[in-house]
């Protein structure tokens, strides 16, 4: 899948420039933050098999309404281009979607957890061009795993495979967002770099230094 990092490398640009330590430090404290939730999300979804899942589904949910109205405010003062505005108004869509899906039953959390799984890589495939054939063949195997275990488990199967993946998919960007957060925290422990050499403030604009 092309992205900013091949793009530039395609280009012959200069890959993405690093994070500064002041950006970093910024940073850093809110991976933190999103990780620890992450993962306490995928253990109660994993633990508490009424409840749980339906409050990880909630989360995502209001995650993409609060991420889809950040970039429908953005597209309105020009911040963002049109296509991070229609990304939005998906995330919009989507998460209250998700909300309301998961205040119904664990039985509708569940199905919906199967379906975006199943759907997940087929989407993945259409956005995708370097790797389209992967994906396609990755969506073919999840949609006969799907069948596989319904016909010889059962739905109850089914949906407690679909919950389960769904949690340890989250589970595993929460341990993302941590591993994130130590880079950033070193970056952010560099002492930052000497000024350049020249200009010290002084009227340069009159004749410049030693006028």
């Amino acid at each position: 899948m092309t992205n900013a990092v091949t793009a530039g490398r395609q280009a012959g640009s200069s890959p993405i420039t690093p994070p500064t330590p002041q950006q970093a430090q910024a940073t850093w404290p809110r991976m933190v933050v999103l990780g620890v939730v992450l993962l306490a999300l995928a253990v109660l979804a994993l633990t508490w098999s009424g409840v749980g899942p339906r409050v990880l589904l909630g989360a995502i949910g209001l995650f993409g309404v609060v991420q889809g109205v950040r970039l429908l405010r953005g597209a309105r003062t020009g911040a963002v281009d049109r296509t991070a505005a229609l990304v939005g108004a998906g995330g919009v869509w989507l998460g209250a979607l998700a909300m309301g899906v998961a205040l119904l039953s664990a039985a509708a959390t569940g199905w919906l957890f199967v379906v975006a799984a199943v759907v997940a890589l087929p989407a993945l495939a259409v956005a995708a061009t370097d790797r389209r054939p992967l994906a396609l063949g990755g969506a073919v195997l999840v949609a006969a795993a799907a069948v596989a275990v319904a016909l010889l488990g059962g739905v109850d199967a089914l949906l407690a495979t679909a919950r389960v993946l769904a949690a340890g998919t989250v589970g595993v960007l929460g341990l993302a967002n941590l591993a994130g957060a130590v880079g950033m925290a070193r970056i952010a422990r560099r002492p930052l770099p000497a000024p350049a050499a020249g200009c010290g403030g002084c009227a340069c604009g009159a004749g410049g230094c030693g006028s």
